[in-house]
């Protein structure tokens, strides 16, 4: 039923780090991803420095998994889009 999904690949460096949460910012902002009420709460708490880098104390697990969730969701949605293309049944 659902599709073989590789692990997830999580940033190694704070550039990567940032530009995961550009990511998941500029996608709240065009209106292509929408939390519940109470779902994005932690994500009206994140900081910015002085220099206007992320601040890290600011970030809590559930920001941390959305902007990870958010990077990695369009090799998903080509996994997906590829089993349709071939008719392929989903997987258990």
């Amino acid at each position: 039923m659902y599709p073989k999904i590789q692990q997830m690949d999580t940033p190694k460096t704070r550039a990567e780090f940032e530009l995961r949460f550009h990511h998941l910012r500029e996608a709240l902002k065009n209106g292509k991803l929408s939390f519940p009420p109470g779902v994005g709460e932690s994500l009206y708490r994140l900081q910015l420095l002085p220099n206007r880098r992320l601040n890290f104390l600011s970030v809590d697990e559930t920001a941390r998994l959305q902007a990870n969730m958010m990077f990695q969701l369009p090799s998903f949605q080509d996994v997906l889009q590829g089993r349709e293309e071939q008719n392929l049944p989903s997987e258990e």
